[in-house]
């Protein structure tokens, strides 16, 4: 397949044991090269604070998700071949710059593990009162049956994102949690998990300015190598000052998945190579629908090695 109908998919932040990364981190040398970078701009080794700790957002394993990834990617570029088109979703869009060429790897390891400090540091005083759960099989007329009912009640809520058909993130006040998800119950839906901190949310509008403030303060994003796909309307972008406006702007909007899948298709994709750590974007079926998927993940180049 050509590289106009590849796109390269990073997704977000994901819970993950050492294990399933480890060994590709100690075999590959696109890892370990990447994996020396990290450890000599954080000043520690980012493996020996991921043993330490089982925080999926630290900055540690950020600064991992970040190495393995772009390594991921490395490896596919040379068995798989290029993609025409890159996305990312949530803590994707900055693995996605990185790859890009938007930002040296050196500065993406810093803004990485950057941006996991600021969160934590906000998110001790702020908004600890907020979550953002996640639901599925829930009929979008029945959707907005259950969201009317919040307004009506005048309980504030915000949509941190619409993924797939039935497949949403609600942010709201946690004290309503158990009468909306049992709502989604009586919908016919099912509640998975709720997400602590909350995401994706319009009212962190401070995180994101402090974020450029102390972060992101004189980076300048070069102009794409690979033309990244938005995932706010699927536009083609192709400046560094767009893509450092995506990257800042997913602190506050929510996850489109479904029209950005359907911009890649609109775009001529037809394979799509979800490279990292991935329990749930290659499932959905508007990610089906849409492409042929191909995941790149320790596996994937482990068993390639053994073939």
């Amino acid at each position: 397949m050509t590289a106009a109908e590849t796109a390269y998919f990073f997704p977000g932040l994901d819970g993950f044991k050492l294990a399933e990364i480890g060994k590709f981190l100690v075999l590959s040398p696109f890892a370990r090269d990447r994996l020396a970078v990290a450890d000599e701009v954080l000043g520690y080794s980012v493996t020996r604070a991921l043993r330490e700790s089982d925080d999926y957002a630290s900055p540690a394993a950020r600064a991992a998700t970040l190495v393995n990834a772009l390594s991921l990617a490395d490896w596919a570029k040379e068995n798989l071949g290029e993609p025409g088109f890159c996305v990312g979703m949530s803590f994707g869009e900055l693995i996605t710059a990185a790859y890009a060429e938007c930002l040296p790897f050196a500065d993406a390891v810093r803004i990485a593990a950057g941006v996991g400090e600021c969160e934590l540091d906000y998110f001790r005083t702020a908004h600890q009162d907020l979550v953002t759960q996640v639901v599925t099989r829930v009929a979008a007329e029945r959707m907005d049956e259950l969201l009317s009912d919040l307004s009506d009640r005048g309980v504030w809520y915000d949509l941190s994102g619409h993924v797939d058909d039935g497949h949403y993130l609600i942010t709201m006040a946690e004290k309503h949690l158990e009468e909306f998800t049992a709502g989604v119950g009586r919908a016919g839906g099912y509640s998975l998990y709720a997400m602590r901190p909350a995401a994706h949310c319009s009212a962190f509008g401070p995180l994101r300015d402090r974020i450029e403030a102390e972060v992101l303060r004189g980076t300048v994003f070069a102009d794409p190598s690979v033309p990244v796909v938005s995932d706010v309307d699927g536009s083609v972008l192709r400046t560094g000052r767009a893509v450092r406006e995506l990257v800042l702007s997913g602190f506050l909007r929510p996850l489109e998945w479904r029209s950005t899948a359907g911009a890649l298709a609109g775009l001529g994709v037809r394979r799509l190579c979800v490279v990292g750590l991935d329990r749930m974007w290659f499932r959905l079926a508007v990610t089906k629908k849409n492409f042929i998927v191909e995941q790149v993940n320790q596996t994937t180049v482990l068993r390639h090695r053994r073939g």
